[in-house]
């Protein structure tokens, strides 16, 4: 089933992108506010 593999790769790679954003968001905030961590 290759329509199947192409949307577990699409929501491997969402929730790849998903982490390395929230990531990035936590690190900015870090740096932004020091105080809060």
């Amino acid at each position: 089933m290759p329509a199947l593999r192409r949307e577990a790769d699409m929501l491997d790679l969402f929730l790849g992108g998903g982490v390395a954003f929230g990531l990035a968001a936590y690190l900015l905030v870090a740096l932004v506010r020091p105080e809060k961590f």
